[in-house]
């Protein structure tokens, strides 16, 4: 199975873009709120026993996809460069890779002030997304909101002024996805 890892911050555009690189390519989308969501309505979030959930389920639905022969998912993720952040990755990709899965990682980008323009779209609130330019400093104190995952190979691509349809395009014919859709 291949697996389209797309990450960045909040608000970059990630589940857009997803969307239109699984209707082009009819791969399944599977977006990190999903899960943060689900494990988000029991336990508080960030908690440990939250953080343990989101890793399980999320690898564990992706295991089994590919057990069942789906030929491609797209997951979309917001990547914290830390320590704690890299070892559960590398594991998740180890564990992923032993199942058969092979990961593309996208790293998309853009102009900060873009970023906190983007932050304010409704579509936003449909999600428990960050939605404030406040909340998204305070979150992210600390942290390269930007930073490339450093241990894997990344296409990036900065979409301040390319629509998510070119975004998509761009990953499809960097990975030699099929298209047709």
């Amino acid at each position: 199975m291949k697996l389209i890892v797309i990450y960045g911050p909040p608000g970059v555009g990630k589940l857009t873009v997803a969307k239109e690189l699984a209707s082009i390519t009819g791969y399944r989308l599977f977006h990190n709120h999903l899960t943060v969501e689900l494990v988000g309505s029991v336990f508080e979030h960030g908690s440990p026993v939250y953080r343990k959930l989101v890793v399980k389920y999320r690898t564990e639905l992706l295991e089994a996809a590919a057990k069942a022969g789906i030929s491609g998912v797209i997951f979309t993720f917001i990547y914290r460069d830390n320590a704690s952040t890299n070892r559960v990755l590398r594991s998740a990709s180890t564990r992923l890779a032993k199942s058969g899965v092979k990961s593309h990682f996208v790293r998309l980008y853009c102009d900060e002030n873009e970023l906190y323009k983007r932050l304010a779209k409704a579509a936003r609130k449909k999600y428990t997304k960050i939605t404030s330019v406040k909340v998204l400093q305070r979150e992210y104190r600390g942290y390269e909101l930007f930073a490339a995952v450093p241990f894997v190979k990344s296409l990036g691509i900065d979409n301040t002024h390319l629509s998510p349809r070119k975004a998509a395009l761009m990953i499809a014919r960097h990975y030699h996805l099929k298209t047709g859709r």
